[in-house]
């Protein structure tokens, strides 16, 4: 309690002692190029043309002056600024980087989802969600999901704000797909900086904010067609704007529908990707006795003799495992890997890839919905709503079943009293329950996600008198994923392979019931040999695929309120200070069925239910303050109190403007994450799967991952310091260079499976069965204790050349990685230049490209417009399961792609535009990975994308 009293008094003090410090931002202007720049270069820029005696376009006056669907301008526009709650400063006084996307500059793109401006921003390494990354899995593969992750720090250091107001993150993450129409988004800014001084948590490298257009005045109508090959997709969106200066009300819509697309549909991910051991098919067999025929003699199975092998190969305990007689087969398609001591059958693995049944990204339908409205009910002060509905239908189309995860004491044994047995006696069977064939023409197994989400703001803002404001408001966020996915029920399936299988089938959960004859009447045998997969009863399909159903809900219950003002005037110059409180209620939610929790599942769980809450209170200020005109200084603090941990993050920073062609800024501050609600618990809180390596026999096979919270975990800090410079060397033209550089201390980090179980095989973190083969690893999240670090450059810059009434603009934004620390637990190395993919990676760690740039031209004459894109990211090494240490064996290529976009307006007052483009319009193939055929936080196997939008304004 000491530490929290002088902690507060020590932001009080601050505060007070203010007077030369201040931290400043404003609205970003939208930017005329689909590539973000720093906001401060058009801020410069219009210096520049300013004194060059060059004026902007006067900003419209009246009602009557505003064309249809347009932004109306009357009262001036709504204040939104992003990593402040000043108002009323210049935007050249910035001192931290931030990058601002306008919606015309995502008009240029062609992107069907906001989600996919990712991909121009160069600072943001890599997403979780959205495609598909076998070796990370990075989120839910199974709907349309995607995150930001800036710098490569984790989906969770990257703060994203919808009008500047946290959204809850459904996925463990924003889904920047479900914020706000498209259509609505007034602009895209990204602060380029630790800004936990401002919101808190989760702002370690930065803050995306989506702002949406609340002054729309009319009807905007836009659909766009994407051809994709084997995957198009096309989403269509209206936003209507009414209302005056005292009431507005802006409603828009969007509808997007994307068609899936499977791994066996691009040659990169189309190729033999073996599994074998438990997720084998064909499977394998344990003999536990001498196979024998019904006549008592020895079993020969395609010419080989399965009797006089147990005879030879048994092990003390009489058992030996032979792979399935149809095993390498060309109807099968599998191929047959002999042991050593192998006579040429039997002996040994087969391999079967699953690669091409399973997906890139599935299919999916998205409905959002977003309204803004704002009342004013008395001269100065306004009453204004916010509300966002999001729906999400989706379909993951995949292997259809999964693997044997967990046997329990014994696999299921397949009795010699079942007729398709071919061994004559009991024999245990590891291996998928479909086969490779498709058994009875079930190809895939259909998982289905449907996604709610609903946003609702209210609040007033105004004046108080004496130059002072207020803002206060209330913030609901809700999101909700209904996951309904199919496995296999190992209990059904032993009462199958007993001869009660199918549905009508009268067998209980203690054993069969009146009538129930094995293999008679409605009670059926299921084989899970590769010889019977086509030609038995469909109806068996009821034994492998059980519905299982996971229900996630998390929820945000926000209030918060702000007062700014100019306190006192020193020296003739305002001291603009604001202060502010948030008292923030989360919760987590987790029901799962029966299957998923109670251990018979063959492949998924086990899951807990949950029902998790926590409190945050927090108090922050923050200063303006400028000596003189050319010095802008600033300083902000927060404070946040979690209950069982509580922390405080400063900033101080300056803008230093010496003449009207150079601007120089700098600043330090200290930013941090808190632990997910689930990870600050002891519970049990997911289950996933990776690639496991058992050190002990050298097999590699996908393993489920326990995720255990920890209870001990303290929030992960990082010392955040920036400093940069813009130049206007010559009118229309700007360069902008930072270096900036995160110091962590107690950086949060995913224990690495792989990692569990090369410390300790046999540790009480491996879970194995009967036979000692390993089936799960207990993971958790530790604070990692080196104090890890990462360092750039970003070089920004443009130039606009007119000639006659063609204007020209080149543009480009460079990201330069110096350093990327990655900490294993145990030792730390430099992840610069490689895929961070060793045996001993934490999860959290990223693919780490140097050179990440996106540059272009864009070309203007009258109502045409021509935009030529390029995006680059350097190679990299592929460590793919490497030993940390062990020399370069392969090497991911660069990533190299060209987007162009033509564009006309035509019709009165220019309401119609018709546009059409290409995304990587050579039909560049990704640079292949090891195991996963490409990697996803660096490329994408779309290949090229052919668009066509028309856009209409009333």
């Amino acid at each position: 309690m000491a530490i929290k009293a002088f902690r507060v008094r020590m932001l009080a003090g601050t505060i007070v002692g203010a007077a030369a410090l201040c931290w400043t931002a404003s609205p970003a202007a939208a930017q005329d190029s689909p590539v973000p720049i720093p906001a401060d270069q058009q801020a410069a820029a219009d210096a520049n043309a300013a004194a060059q005696g060059t004026q902007p376009p006067a900003a419209t006056s009246s009602d009557s002056d505003v064309p249809p669907g347009t932004t109306a301008q009357e009262n001036g526009p709504d204040i939104v600024v992003t990593g402040s709650f000043l108002r009323n400063v210049r935007q050249e006084d910035r001192a931290s980087p931030i990058l601002s996307v306008g919606q015309e500059d995502l008009a240029k793109t062609g992107i069907t989802s906001l989600a996919d401006i990712t991909r121009f921003i160069p600072q943001n390494v890599g997403s979780a969600g959205g495609i598909q990354d076998l070796a990370k899995g990075g989120g839910a593969d199974s709907r349309d999901t995607r995150s930001a992750n800036l710098r490569g720090l984790g989906s969770g250091a990257t703060l994203v704000l919808l009008n500047g107001r946290r959204v809850v993150p459904i996925d463990g993450f924003v889904n920047l797909n479900s914020l706000t129409p498209e259509i609505a988004v007034s602009r895209l800014e990204t602060v380029l900086d630790g800004a936990s001084s401002t919101y808190g948590a989760d702002a370690v490298a930065g803050v995306v904010n989506v702002i949406t257009d609340t002054r729309f005045r009319g009807l905007k109508l836009s659909g766009q067609f994407t051809h994709i090959a084997d995957s198009p997709a096309f989403n269509v969106g209206a936003m209507w704007g009414v209302g005056d200066g005292g009431f507005r009300s802006v409603t828009s819509i969007a509808y997007r529908n994307v068609d899936r697309l499977q791994n066996g549909e691009r040659d990169v991910t189309n190729f033999f990707n073996p599994s074998a051991g438990a997720g084998a098919n064909p499977g394998s067999f344990i003999l536990y006795a001498r196979p024998r025929t019904a006549s008592g003699g020895d079993v020969i199975i395609n010419g080989n003799n399965y009797s006089t092998l147990y005879d030879r190969f048994r092990n003390a305990a009489g058992q030996v495992t032979v792979v399935d007689p149809n095993c390498g087969s060309a109807e099968t398609q599998s191929r047959y890997v002999p042991a050593a001591n192998s006579p040429g059958f039997g002996l040994g693995s087969c391999q079967f890839s699953f690669q091409a049944q399973n997906p890139i990204r599935p299919a999916s339908q998205s409905l959002l919905i977003h309204n803004d409205t704002t009342y004013e009910i008395a001269d100065g002060h306004q009453l204004f709503a916010e509300i966002s509905i999001y729906h999400q239908d989706a379909q993951r189309y995949g292997v259809p079943s999964f693997a044997q995860n967990r046997n329990g004491p014994t696999p299921p044994i397949v009795p010699a009293a079942n007729p398709l047995n071919p061994f004559g006696v009991d024999v245990g069977f590891i291996g998928r329950a479909i086969g490779s064939q498709g058994f009875a023409g079930t190809l895939y197994k259909v998982q289905r996600d449907q996604v709610d989400q609903r946003h609702l703001v209210v609040g007033g803002r105004g004046t108080i008198g004496g130059g002072w404001n207020y803002e206060a408001n209330a913030t609901w966020s809700r999101g909700e994923v209904n996951s309904v996915d199919k496995d296999t029920d190992m209990r059904l399936f032993q009462a199958a392979l007993n001869g009660f299988g199918g549905p009508n089938c009268n067998i209980r959960f203690n054993g069969a019931g009146s009538g129930a004859v094995p293999g008679q009447g409605n009670c059926l045998y299921l084989s899970p040999f590769a010889k019977d997969n086509l030609t038995q009863d469909p109806s068996l399909i009821f034994n492998i695929q059980t519905e299982e159903i996971a229900n996630t809900v998390r929820e945000f219950l926000i209030g918060e309120a702000v007062v700014n003002g100019t306190l006192v005037e020193l020296a003739g110059n305002p001291l603009d200070v604001a202060v502010g409180v948030q008292y923030r209620q989360e919760r987590q939610v987790a029901r799962y069925s029966d299957l998923f929790q109670n251990g018979f599942g063959a492949f998924n769980g086990p899951f807990r239910n949950t029902d998790l809450k926590r409190e945050v209170k927090s108090i922050f200020a923050e200063a303006n303050y400028k000596p003189f005109e050319a010095l802008n200084l600033n300083i902000a603090a927060r404070y946040e109190d979690y209950g069982n941990f509580d922390t405080l993050a400063p900033k101080i920073a300056a803008n230093l403007r010496p003449t009207d062609w150079l601007s120089i800024r700098g600043s330090a501050s200290k930013a941090f994450q808190a632990p997910a609600i689930a990870n600050s618990t002891d519970a049990l809180i997911s289950t996933n799967v990776a690639n496991i390596i058992d050190p002990l026999d050298g097999s590699i096979v996908f393993r489920s991952l326990q995720q255990f919270g920890n209870p001990n975990l303290q929030p992960q800090k990082a010392d955040v310091f920036n400093i940069g410079t813009t130049l206007l060397p010559v009118r229309q033209a700007s360069i902008s260079v930072d270096y900036w550089n995160y110091k962590y201390v107690n950086q949060i980090q995913l224990q690495n499976g792989q990692a569990v179980i090369n410390a300790d095989p046999r540790g009480p973190n491996v879970i194995r069965d009967s036979t000692g083969a390993a089936q799960s690893v207990i993971v958790t999240s530790y604070n990692a204790p080196s104090g890890t670090q990462t360092s750039g450059i970003d070089i920004a810059g443009r130039f606009e050349l007119e000639t006659g009434a063609l204007t020209v603009g080149f543009r480009n934004n460079l990201s330069i990685l110096l350093k990327y620390d990655v900490d294993t637990g145990t030792t730390v190395y430099d992840g610069v230049g490689k895929r961070n993919n060793y045996q001993t990676s934490p999860l959290t760690a990223a693919a780490a490209p140097r050179y990440r740039n996106v540059a272009g031209i864009d070309f203007s004459l009258g109502d045409h417009a021509l935009t030529v894109d390029w995006r680059y990211a350097s190679s990299i090494r592929d460590d793919y399961q490497q030993v940390l240490g062990a020399p370069e064996v392969a090497r991911i290529g660069a990533w190299s792609v060209f987007d162009w976009q033509y564009a006309v307006r035509f019709g009165s007052d220019r309401r119609f535009e018709v546009a059409v483009g290409m995304t990587n319009a050579f039909d560049k193939e990704p640079p292949r990975a090891i195991y996963t055929g490409y990697l996803s936080t660096t490329s994408d196997p779309f290949g090229r994308q052919t668009y066509g939008r028309l856009t209409a304004r009333f």
